[in-house]
This record gives structure tokens, sequence and C-alpha cells, in this order.
């Protein structure tokens, strides 16, 4: 269990977009970490990637949500449900959970970083996340 007290990791689009470098970050939850964290995502992450798959036409990124859908728990918060933007959606689950973050945005880091959020660190050098 964290030190926060939470069970999930927050997990943004960029973190799960690393499966196109062949990094696997639902595998790396169970392996990197000292702490056991559950994935957890938002329906606006969810709807970033198939966008990106879509307009992408990558398959990988369609196949990569199946295993999303079975090993994630997905939190729905967009008041807009066409709104494509999931930072807002990210930090409140965050919060709200008391859980740490999982991203490669600056802004995204930089905005969890005002609010006091616990962040996960993916480091690219050697492809692990670790937990500060």
């Amino acid at each position: 269990m964290s030190s926060s007290g939470s069970r999930y990791v927050i997990i943004d689009t960029s973190v799960f977009l690393l499966i196109r470098d062949k990094y696997d970050v639902l595998t790396s939850l169970r392996e990197d970490l000292e702490e056991h964290l559950e994935c957890a995502t938002t329906d606006s992450v969810v709807r970033e990637l198939i966008s990106t798959a879509i307009r992408s036409g990558e398959q990988l990124i369609l196949e990569y949500l199946k295993k999303i859908f079975e090993k994630c728990m997905i939190f729905t918060l967009s008041e807009d449900l066409e709104r494509e933007e999931a930072d807002h959606d990210l930090l409140l689950v965050a919060k709200i959970l008391d859980a740490p973050l999982l991203t490669l945005d600056k802004d995204l880091k930089r905005e969890a970083r005002k609010e006091r959020i616990r962040m996960i660190i993916y480091r690219g050098s050697d492809k692990r996340i670790v937990s500060p």
C-alpha cells in the first residue's frame, strides 16, 4: 500500500503511447514498483487514445486499448463527453483518490506539482518506472 493510502496510479495518454516503443506500462507496474498499484485512467484518456489510433491508423494502439479495458479502472468525470483534453480529469481523479500520477507531459507534471500530487516517474534511459 502506498504512503498516500491509494491503491491506484493514474496514467496519462503519453505513457500509454509508449507501447509504440515496445514499452508496456501495464506490465511494468507489477515489475518495476515495490508498492502494488493498480492502473487507473479516465474516459477522456481513452478517447484521446482512440482518436490518436484512428488519425494515425495505428492498429497497435487499438489492440493495446483492449488490455487497458481489461486491466485498468476507468473513471468518467468529464462534463463535456466530446472534450478530448484529459489533463483536468487526470488531476481531479488523482486529487480525489490521493493517488500518484504517471505522465510524460511537462505541462501536466507542472500542474500536478502545483496541486501537490505525487508523481511516478518514467525513466526512458532504462525503460522503467520508479516511485521517488
